[in-house]
Formats: structure tokens, sequence, C-alpha cells
């Protein structure tokens, strides 16, 4: 578990990195080792059809995988004093940025989604990420914003 941290500690890193969460691999390695035993299962079955639709699958999971494992090194945001950077795409200043900020849908009485909402001035662009594939949560996001955007404003004596 990451430390807390505090939103007063501007002395806090000077860039924050946000990756795609591990737990999609865990998800592709749980389901291709199903799909594994039950077209072990079947073929002994002789259930020959079948094995093979599952044998498919297995093979479609284990290309997924291989994709994600590729992809959990590539950093999705960076966030520091200068502005937000999506991923190979142009630094945006924080000077073009304005109400980032995480939010909560409610979908039902057991699950809610959290994103990660700002919008582009310039091009009026309003950008949104679910924050369920990335690397950090909607608390730790939104101490970083408040953090990372405060540091602009004293690097520019906007305060």
């Amino acid at each position: 578990m990451r430390p807390l941290i505090d939103e007063n500690n501007l002395s806090y890193s000077k860039e924050f990195l946000i990756y795609y969460t591990r737990r999609e691999i865990l998800e592709r390695i749980t389901y291709g080792m199903g799909d594994l035993i039950g077209s072990i299962y079947l073929y002994i079955q002789n259930q020959l059809i079948i094995f093979l639709i599952l044998f498919c699958v297995f093979i479609f999971q284990i290309i997924l995988l291989i994709k994600s494992i590729k992809r959990i090194d590539e950093i999705q945001f960076r966030i520091n004093s200068k502005g937000i950077q999506y991923r190979d795409n142009v630094l945006i200043p924080w000077s073009n940025i304005e109400n980032e900020r995480t939010i909560r849908e409610y979908i039902n009485s057991k699950n809610d989604k959290y994103y990660f909402i700002y919008y582009i001035i310039e091009p009026g662009q309003i950008m949104k990420f679910d924050l369920s594939e990335l690397s950090t949560d909607a608390n730790e996001l939104s101490i970083v914003l408040t953090i990372q955007r405060n540091r602009y404003k004293r690097e520019n004596s906007i305060i």
C-alpha cells in the first residue's frame, strides 16, 4: 500500500507517473488457465468441437495477455508542475487546463466508476479517462492534481 500524500507537502515528488494497472494481466492469466483446463477436460471427454472452440478462446486470451504485458510499462499520464501529458502526446501546460478533477459516477448500489477529467481550453476539448484501468485511485490523483497545480502557481508567481 502506498503512503498517504500530504496536500501541503510541496516537497512531494516533482513528477507523478500513471501506468496501466496490473489487474488486467492477472485476469487474463486466470481466464487463460480456466480455458486451458476446460479444453483439456473436453479433449479427454471426446467433445472435440467444444474443445476446439475453447482452445481458440485460450489462444485469443494468450494474444491479449501478451499485448497487456507489452503495455504495462507504458506511461499513460505524466503530471508535474508544468502540466499534464497523456501518453506520448504533447504536454498540455496548466495555463491551458482548467477544471481538472476526479469524479464518481453511480452505477448501482454496489459499484461506482471513477473518472479523471480535465478540460483543455485551447481546442475546447474535454478529456475523460476511466481510473479502473490506471495505477492510481481517485483520492491519490486528486491530491496529486492539487499539489502540482499549486506548484505551478508558486513557480509562476500566480498566487
